[in-house]
Parts: C-alpha cells; structure tokens; sequence
C-alpha cells in the first residue's frame, strides 16, 4: 500500500464530512442544479471547474487503462471517479499493490482507441471551451461560493487532487517529462499524452 495516497483519501475524506463550509447547501450551488446545467446565477469560474471535473474521468481512462498491469484492476476505480473524482481513484492507488502481469488488461485495441489523437483533440477542444467560460467569472465570487456551499468547497479540494493525482501517473507510470504541464488542468496532461503520441513511443517501453 502506497501510504501517501491513503494519508490524502482520509484528508479528503475528512474535510467533506467535518471541516468543507457552507453545510448542505449553504446558499451557493446545489448538485442538481449543476448536473441539470441550470447554471443561470452560478459564477462561471464554479461552472468551469465543475465542468473540468467531467473531463478528469476520461483522462484518467486513458491514463489508467493501458497502464493496468497491477494486482488491483483499474477500470472499476475509473467507472466510478465518473461520480467520485478522486474519492475514488486515490483507493485504487492506494491499494493497486505490485505490476503482476506482463501486459496490461483488455484488448490492445482499447488501450490505443483511448489514447488516439483524435479523442485527445476533442478533449483539447471541450477543455479549452471550459477555459473560455472560467474567463467569464471571478475570484471573488468564486471565493464566496467556497465559503458559503458545501459542494463547491469539495469539489474544490477534489479538483486540486485529482491535478496531483494526474502528475503523479504522467510521471511515474508513464515516465514522460515535462510533468510540470500537468499543473494546466486538463489541456496539460492532454498536451503531454499527444506529444508521447507523435514521438511513436511503444507501450511497452513506458511499462
């Protein structure tokens, strides 16, 4: 077990259950409100992050998946962080164990179909129009939606693990350079996978 990833999913935890302000709802923002997009008296720097934390899932697919050579299967881990962000993935790291298998689960087919540029584009593409709609909003208001709503103040957190956790597999499942770019939510880490991509790198030589 990977104590540090344990350490962080008990933090997390404990701060969403004991110290994250604003109680349920506090007068911010409200799940269903943002699931529905009913976005209409939400900051959009609250829209965008939120929004960034549907793209995180699939890049964590497309990180987790061709990697899942350890004892613990990923793509559990993966379904669920659709709806648990990093509540989700840091059990898996945590608890993953040691690479027992020569290649990694599924069919090699999955694992480039993931990783393929096109599908990278087109996050580039939804990640950027995010970026668009964060521009529109403002610290301060974000600042007062932390302090005054439950949910943002969580998602908050989880969105600063969930840029932690993604540093971590470029770096030391992947071995890539430059892991710094992953601190650029989300267009970072697509940026370093398509660069991987156009250097023609095997899988089997990140293994």
């Amino acid at each position: 077990m990977k104590k540090r990833f344990a350490v962080v999913f008990v933090l997390l935890v404990s701060y969403a259950v004991f110290l994250a302000p604003g109680g349920e709802n506090g007068g911010g923002p409200t799940f269903p409100q943002l699931i529905t997009g009913q976005f209409e008296g939400v900051d959009p720097l609250v829209t965008a992050v939120f929004s960034m934390l549907g793209i995180y899932p699939v890049i964590f697919a497309l990180l987790l998946i061709p990697k899942d050579r350890y004892r613990l299967p990923a793509w559990p881990f993966v379904l669920l962080s659709f709806g648990l962000g990093a509540f989700s993935i840091l059990p898996y790291m945590a608890f993953r164990g040691s690479r027992n298998k020569e290649t990694a689960r599924g069919p090699r087919l999955l694992h480039h179909g993931i990783t393929h540029p096109l599908l990278l584009i087109l996050l580039l593409i939804i990640s950027i129009a995010v970026y668009l709609v964060g521009i529109a909003g403002s610290f301060s208001a974000y600042g007062e939606a932390f302090m005054n709503s439950g949910l943002v103040s969580v998602m908050t957190i989880d969105f600063l693990v969930v840029i932690w956790l993604t540093y971590y597999i470029l770096r030391y499942d992947w071995q890539l350079r430059h892991t710094w770019l992953t601190f650029i939510p989300a267009i970072g880490p697509l940026i370093l996978i398509l660069w991987r991509n156009k250097l023609s790198v095997p899988h089997e030589k990140l293994d």
